[in-house]
């Protein structure tokens, strides 16, 4: 009899939080946010897409933040509330960001992701959650997928 040494895969999963728009000026939303991008760059400019793809311009402007490297979890919801948290960390801070939307055409998403074993559900997101992301407002797109037997 042969036994696998190859661990079962884990559950993992991260939200990401995107800004974009034509008119965006990502380091608009470092300033307001606090916080530097996982990726960040303005219409027009030219950016590193990846080690394939190589460098290619920005058809629009965008910023984005990752939760994998900042929220060490495999739970989606830590990845969520830490989203959450940075957008809505005050009153200021929200009326900032809409102004940033509404005179600049940008728009707002936050993409679920999560891959758990086989058997398990996927999570969902909780009401309160969607609620406090609608308040920027927010696009929720969600990405689950469970592994095969």
């Amino acid at each position: 009899m042969t036994r696998s040494t190859e661990a079962p895969p884990r559950t993992t999963a991260f939200a990401t939080l995107r800004f974009s728009g034509d008119r965006l000026d990502p380091d608009r939303v470092t300033a307001i946010l606090g916080v530097q991008p996982t990726k960040a760059y303005r219409k027009g400019e030219c950016y590193l897409a990846g080690p394939r793809a190589g460098y290619v311009t920005g058809r629009t402007g965008v910023w984005v933040l990752a939760t994998d490297s900042v929220v060490d979890n495999a739970e989606l919801d830590p990845h969520l509330e830490h989203l959450v948290n940075l957008i809505l960390a005050g009153p200021e801070r929200l009326k900032q960001l809409h102004e940033l939307m509404s005179r600049n055409g940008v728009k707002a998403d936050v993409s679920c992701f999560w891959r758990g074993r086989p058997g398990t559900r996927p999570p969902s997101i909780p009401a309160k959650v969607i609620s406090r992301l609608n308040q920027l407002p927010a696009e929720i797109e969600t990405d689950f997928e469970v592994d095969e037997a």
